[in-house]
């Protein structure tokens, strides 16, 4: 399996083990070791993976030698320290703890304080040897997203590397912050964020009064949503399936347009238009599928057109329009699978049997494996809800010409 595999399977054990676990102990083996193991260290070799670490540093409190919980070596030297705590004791509360060790050991430059459930990643960008104040980052066993594996995965033993894992460290601590600005600016835009997109866009002649600021701000606010909304369309269109035709070559599509922009045709009542996406080949195999959902939909008490679309990386069957899908398709690797927007929780109840796990938001909510077109009867329950919630999803409001899910509605 890989990364991204061996995690989900490791979440799906913390989640059946974690109500029996007592005590850092039993923490340690149940959670953290396997945490390790998924990471690529050999929990088993005390050269590598070696507990109760005692340095140089080591201070006795209270009449005990104090030790790291585990140190993991490479090429001979201490490179990451580990505490550990209960699952059910909060891991921020010892970020103190970890710092008297991380700070008197020089070849350490990353340490992490867990609670098997929680893994908060600490490093020294503020100063040399001496651990920040707070985490840049942390991983959540039982939450986690393709991203969070993506920003986990320099942490395994194949790919760590301290100086390398520093920038890495800045990059996701200045994303953060930069993240949260443009968001808040995108938002509530300030007054000196105004003033630069009128004089960026030329837009207003002579001084740039208060007043004038003033006006424009809803202009502004305008603007970005309509190029927020012109973003999201043209990337929902590139994941649409066109027509089954062999398309001829076509120029690229254009690029959204700018903030500065969308100013100007939002202060002349101007609006965008979205483009076209990809065209494939529907195969026999996919439109069997698609007969057996048509059939299992239409024995439904809600009657709705049930159509598909096809596209590069997955066939779609949707309400009559492809932004209303409620099953997507992938049976072109090795493994075939169905995802849909019923969340994982419920598809477990709705598809036993077969192996179904969470998918990122980008995609939908829940995917789930299967092996022949067969199986889609075996699925009959989990098609029905699919089909039924998304009938009822077609109720959400409409938001400049384009239907959006009612969570980004509600937002």
């Amino acid at each position: 399996m890989g990364f991204n595999e061996d995690l989900r399977q490791l979440s799906e054990q913390v989640k059946k083990r974690q109500a029996f676990i007592k005590g850092e102990e039993a923490t340690k083996q149940a959670l953290i070791l396997p945490f390790l193991q998924a990471l690529g260290y050999d929990i088993y070799d005390p050269t590598e993976t070696q507990p109760e670490y005692v340095a140089d540093f080591a201070k006795k409190r209270g009449g005990v030698l104090e030790k790291v919980d585990y140190a993991l070596h490479l090429r001979g030297r201490p490179a990451l320290f580990i505490e550990c705590k209960a699952a059910d004791v909060a891991p921020e509360d010892h970020d103190g703890q970890l710092a008297r060790y991380f700070n008197a050991t020089p070849t350490v430059r990353i340490a992490i304080v867990t609670n098997g459930i929680r893994y908060r990643f600490f490093t020294d960008l503020q100063a040399p040897n001496v651990m920040d104040a707070s985490p840049f980052m942390e991983f959540n066993i039982l939450s986690f997203t393709d991203r969070d594996v993506e920003l986990l995965r320099p942490f395994t033993k194949e790919f760590f590397n301290s100086e390398s894992i520093q920038g890495h460290a800045e990059e996701i601590i200045f994303v953060g912050k930069v993240t949260t600005l443009i968001n808040e600016l995108l938002r509530n835009p300030s007054e000196s964020f105004v003033r630069f997109l009128l004089a960026e866009v030329e837009l207003v002649s002579g001084r740039v009064t208060k007043n004038v600021v003033e006006r424009f701000v809803p202009i502004v606010k305008k603007s970005i949503q309509t190029t927020l909304l012109d973003m999201m369309t043209k990337s929902i269109q590139q994941e649409i399936a066109q027509p089954n035709v062999q398309p001829a070559p076509v120029a690229p599509p254009p690029a959204p347009p700018s903030i500065a922009e969308s100013l100007q045709a939002a202060a002349a009542g101007a609006g965008a238009e979205p483009s076209a996406g990809a065209q494939i080949d529907t195969t026999e195999f996919e439109l069997e599928i698609f007969r057996n959902v048509q059939r299992i939909c239409a024995e439904s008490a809600i009657k709705q057109t049930v159509a598909y679309k096809d596209s590069a990386s997955y066939f779609g069957i949707n309400l009559g329009k492809v932004t209303s899908w409620f099953l997507r398709v992938f049976s072109n690797g090795k493994k075939k699978s169905l995802v849909t927007r019923v969340p994982m929780e419920q598809a477990l109840l709705l598809a036993k049997g077969f192996e179904v796990e969470a998918t990122p938001d980008s995609l939908g909510k829940s995917r789930v494996y299967f092996n022949a077109t067969s199986d889609i009867e075996k699925l009959r329950a989990l098609v029905l809800v699919a089909y039924e919630d998304e009938v009822k999803r077609q109720s959400a409001p409409i938001v400049e010409g384009v239907e959006l899910p009612p969570e980004i509605v509600a937002n």
